[in-house]
């Protein structure tokens, strides 16, 4: 029911608590409440790294039961909707570090008759993360209302409630389609394989009903009724049957609600599977010219997220380079596997200011892939030249260092910023003519200038000098700090150009027994002055970066330097290579997980290669 607002008094005027809630008048740990207030009404609760938010983690964190938990309980019925879904919100994931939270149980409970269905369906997410499951499943008994029902079977930890199985067959013929598809998905067991066809089949007659129900604030997981049902079969390793079903849902008879669940699927098994993007890339090509614009577009943008999928697909995606609605993904995609027929597109996306993610990605793989650099460079000269010297725009930039000495002409321009720059931080400038190299000679002078790293090792790229390594070199301690990044940089130059003096190599031994990222960055080097004596010390350690999304292909490299010496790590690289799948990443984003996993497997088949030989 409404809360009347004759029970609603603006903060600064005291606002009492809940019903719930018993206690003395509130007291701000910081004063005045109305520093809450106005992060609650602006949403600031919810920022990271914002003060009011770094203010209330603190003060739960101390007393979660105390002023500011109370204080936060306030606005549970605040006539604003607004105040009320930020606080449910922010009380949701406050209650991760604070489960079995009473206090917070009460407000979510009382919540669960709120006129809006966000809030209902956070308060009965919150009530499961902070009560025992015997009170939320008697609340889920009591419950008529199909959003509050949909959020408790969403949320509730079914392995620790009391007879779950009989509850959730039960639950499979619910009234709600959405309630009996998560019941349906609940109970799949791989104890049980016989009962699969049957959860497949029942989840599948649901599945359009579901549409647009199981995707929401307020919804435990952010995930679709297809999203779920693919997690499912992932989480069961069912790799054929999620082929099968991607097919079935994309066919053209199916509903577009329907097909894109199946593109949905198509994407999960992407990311599980290294066979996927082989035996789905056809059914997503077909779909580029679906009716349906959503179809089109999840259809495109799942091909555009797997490297190995936008190469099979490389034809398909240069097809619909000039679409208004999916140019600016294909290029990005066929950019991004260093599609020549990209560049023209990706020079496009950057004068017009485009903030397509991987475009700085795509750049950089035409670049390697050998590309034409003119367009590109002029490009970014041009918006260089558009901008204050001051300024250092991170694409144009990157732009730059991705093509390297065929950006030469760029060198004016990196030199006005070097001349112009304010704060003393020059960074981006000195990346760039360092990796433009030799050509960037007219900047040697001024790279003298500036007393830090990036900059020696700018300029020793730029002027082949070892002088520029041995100076600095010789004015650091034989055992360099783990904070001079460089060392290992200039040290593995000079191995590679006439090789290291004894107290250089002391330094380089110094590094290697560092910190792990220390041996990595030096282990090339070490290779290159002593050979096949330290073979057995590599090969100790480079082993256990096989499977970093950022060190992996570093180790992998150094191995396939090594050669023959690096044989011991052949079945490592045979489990590597022949896993069906993805390599365990933790990048944060599920698609870079998937594509740094390609990247990583194409240098281990690479490596294993040159060491098998």
């Amino acid at each position: 029911m409404p809360v009347r607002e004759d029970r609603v008094h603006d903060l600064l005027e005291g606002r009492p608590a809940p019903p719930t809630v018993k206690g003395p008048a509130l007291a701000s740990p910081l004063g005045d409440w109305g520093w809450l207030e106005v992060g609650v009404v602006s949403g600031d609760v919810l920022v990271p790294g914002s003060d009011v938010r770094s203010h209330i983690w603190h003060w739960v964190k101390a007393d979660r039961d105390g002023p500011m938990t109370r204080r936060l309980l306030t606005f549970t019925t605040d006539r604003r909707l607004s105040a009320r879904r930020t606080i449910f919100e922010l009380l949701h994931q406050l209650c991760f570090q604070n489960p079995h939270w009473l206090l917070v149980a009460d407000a979510a409970e009382s919540a669960l008759n709120d006129v809006d269905p966000q809030v209902r369906r956070t308060a009965a997410t919150l009530l499961v993360g902070t009560a025992e499951p015997d009170r939320a499943m008697s609340a889920l008994a009591a419950s008529t209302d199909p959003v509050v029902r949909i959020a408790f079977v969403d949320a509730m930890p079914w392995n620790k409630v009391a007879q779950h199985q009989t509850i959730l067959e039960r639950l499979r013929s619910d009234l709600v389609p959405a309630v009996r598809l998560l019941a349906n998905i609940a109970v799949f067991s791989r104890d049980d394989p016989a009962a699969w066809p049957a959860l497949d089949a029942a989840i599948l007659a649901d599945l359009e009903l579901c549409a647009g129900v199981l995707k929401g604030p307020g919804i435990r997981l952010e995930q679709t009724g297809g999203e779920r049902w693919a997690r499912a079969l992932t989480g069961l390793d069912r790799e054929q049957d999620c082929y099968a079903w991607a097919e079935r849902l994309t066919n053209r008879s199916a509903s577009p609600q329907v097909r894109l669940e199946g593109v949905r699927m198509a994407l999960a098994a992407m990311r599980e599977w290294r066979a996927a993007p082989g035996r789905v890339t056809p059914m997503l090509t077909g779909l580029l010219q679906d009716e349906m614009p959503d179809v089109r577009s999840a259809a495109l943008h799942t091909l555009a997220a797997s490297l190995t999928a936008s190469r099979l697909a490389a034809g398909e995606l240069a097809a619909v380079l000039d679409d208004p609605e999916l140019g600016a993904v294909a290029a990005t995609a066929l950019g991004s596997v260093g599609d020549h027929r990209a560049v023209p597109h990706l020079v496009r996306l950057m004068l017009s200011g485009s903030g397509e993610p991987r475009l700085a990605e795509a750049f950089k793989a035409v670049a390697q892939a050998g590309a034409d650099p003119h367009a590109s460079v002029a490009a970014a000269r041009q918006i260089l030249a558009a901008l204050p010297d001051s300024c250092s725009p991170a694409l144009p930039m990157r732009v730059l260092a991705a093509f390297g000495p065929a950006a030469a002409a760029a060198v004016p321009e990196l030199i006005a910023r070097l001349e112009g720059a304010e704060n003393d931080t020059p960074d981006c400038a000195i990346y760039v003519l360092g990796r433009i190299g030799p050509a960037a000679g007219a900047a040697a002078a001024l790279l003298q200038q500036y007393p830090t790293q990036g900059a020696t090792l700018a300029l020793l790229k730029v002027t082949s000098d070892r002088a520029v390594a041995e100076q600095y070199l010789a004015g650091r301690p034989e055992q360099p700090g783990r904070r001079d990044w460089i060392a290992s940089a200039l040290l593995t130059w000079l191995a590679e150009h006439g090789g290291l003096t004894a107290r250089q190599h002391k330094q380089l031994r110094s590094l290697f027994r560092g910190p792990s990222f220390g041996q990595l960055k030096s282990a090339r080097a070490l290779w290159l002055h002593d050979g096949p004596a330290v073979a057995a010390e590599l090969l100790e350690f480079l082993p256990k970066y096989l499977y970093d999304d950022l060190y992996g292909r570093r180790a992998l490299r150094v191995l396939a330097a090594m050669g023959s010496h690096a044989r011991p790590v052949l079945d490592r690289l045979d489990r590597l290579v022949a896993s069906r799948h993805r390599a365990g990443m933790n990048i944060g984003d599920v698609d870079a997980e998937m594509r740094a996993d390609e990247m990583l497997h194409a240098a281990a088949i690479a490596a294993h290669r040159e060491i098998a030989e």
